[in-house]
């Protein structure tokens, strides 16, 4: 006969999407356990908020307010794009849609992530979750179902309930064996923080739209004094540009400076501190077993430029919450659920990487119709899509339906866009044939 475990929960990682489980998890009266290898300050990136996240931050008990007010936030109100060679362009949310029925947010953040993760972080730890501060090494599984976890100091973990919200590491699907799937090509992110007020009251892109797949760089004011600029590029790229013989702080330098708004800044700082990390767009195929759950990057890494990784995270952490309360006294969570969890994370993963890699990083719309009329095609989706799951949060049989007609839709409005960038790019080709 088995001891009783430990934990309720035992949550691995406690980065964002862990740590919102944690609240989550407590505020219900479970007993958590939440295990990370780092101790807290950590240092994150993903400081531009889209739309939906205020209220979710509110929901973890976090007052949006009061982080404007201790200067570790700032207000964004809209999105600007520099284009080389082109007058700059801004996107706004429509104000009506503030009104009844929908009274979707119309201004987020932009946030210092590691003052803001320490704040949900404190919060979890002043609802009684505990804290071990090891790696987890291995995962003891019988069946479909996880039966404890080792830490490299040789704890033992029991608990009726795991969480892996490991981030990219992705604990459960490396040591249970689950597929991944990956968009797009291997970024690298590189960046550094300017001492100077904001540019405006929002985030801004800059980019060249000749690039065969896009690069870009990120001008994001996370205090009334501090700027985050960085520039996500293909590993190809980077490696080009180190076996030539750059740094990764001349990278940086050298993008930032085909762009006149970074002069000043960098004549000011010529020493930058540069931070770098890889990543790629991905999804886990499964994503729930019988006791345990994925949440956050372990489960759906979303690109960056989407701007959702915070929500996404605190999404998932909500989700799997209500999947542990649902189960109630059951030793398993009941197959319905377990597919039911699946397919929210899988389908709104696949969709917003998917979507983004066509409008965005491919050349055929953005070349074709032009870099502002492809924003406006991925973000009408994308704007939508996040506002409606942080007011209509899909629940049972008929809003899942509901969900995946609008989904169907979105493939059907993203397919159609490129037939005509392709049509359109076809019948230029002969005219630019004859110039030549």
């Amino acid at each position: 006969m088995r001891s009783a475990p430990d934990y309720d929960v035992a949550v691995i990682g406690a980065g964002i999407a862990g740590l919102a489980a944690c609240v989550l998890l407590r505020q219900q009266g479970l007993r958590v356990v939440c295990l990370d290898a780092q101790t807290f300050p950590h240092h994150k990136v993903g400081e531009s908020l889209d739309w939906s996240s205020p209220g979710l931050l509110r929901r973890l008990g976090i007052d949006t307010d009061r982080l404007i007010v201790d200067g570790i936030a700032t207000y964004k109100k809209k999105i600007s794009a520099y284009e080389i060679g082109k007058p700059g362009w801004t996107v706004t949310p429509p104000e009506h849609i503030r009104r009844q029925p929908l009274r979707f947010e119309t201004v987020t953040l932009h946030v210092d992530r590691a003052a803001l993760d320490q704040r949900v972080f404190e919060r979890a730890l002043a609802l009684g979750t505990a804290f071990v501060w090891e790696r987890v090494t291995r995962v003891d599984a019988e069946g479909e179902g996880v039966t404890g976890c080792v830490t490299a100091g040789g704890r033992q973990i029991t608990a009726r309930w795991y969480i892996d919200a490991s981030g990219t590491a992705r604990l459960f699907s490396r040591e249970l064996r689950i597929p991944v799937t990956s968009y797009g090509e291997a970024k690298v992110c590189l960046w550094t923080y300017f001492d100077t007020p904001p540019l405006h009251d929002g985030t801004a892109f800059f980019i060249d739209n000749r690039d065969a797949y896009l690069n870009w760089i990120w001008d994001i004011p996370i205090s009334p004094t501090q700027t985050s600029v960085g520039f996500v590029v293909t590993a190809d790229r980077v490696r080009e540009q180190r076996r030539a013989g750059d740094t990764i702080q001349t990278i940086l330098a050298k993008e930032l400076r085909r762009h006149a708004r970074f002069d000043a800044l960098l004549d000011a700082q010529p020493a930058l501190a540069v931070e770098s990390t890889s990543f790629q767009s991905s999804v886990t195929s499964h994503v729930c077993g019988t006791n345990w759950l994925m949440a956050g990057e372990a489960a759906a890494m979303p690109d960056p430029l989407t701007g959702n990784g915070l929500t996404s995270g605190i999404r998932h952490a909500r989700w799997a919450a209500d999947v542990i309360r649902g189960a109630g006294t059951r030793a398993e969570i009941p197959p319905s659920q377990r597919r039911a969890y699946t397919r929210q994370i899988v389908r709104l993963g696949r969709s917003f990487n998917a979507h983004i890699e066509t409008a965005i990083y491919r050349p055929d719309i953005r070349q074709a119709l032009g870099f502002k009329a492809a924003t406006y095609v991925y973000t009408f989706f994308a704007f939508f899509m996040n506002a409606l799951y942080a007011r209509f949060d899909p629940r049972g049989p008929f809003g899942t339906a509901v969900f995946g007609l609008l989904f169907a839709g979105a493939r059907i409005w993203m397919a159609g866009w490129t037939l005509v960038s392709r049509a359109l790019l076809l019948c230029r080709r002969p005219a630019l044939d004859g110039q030549g």
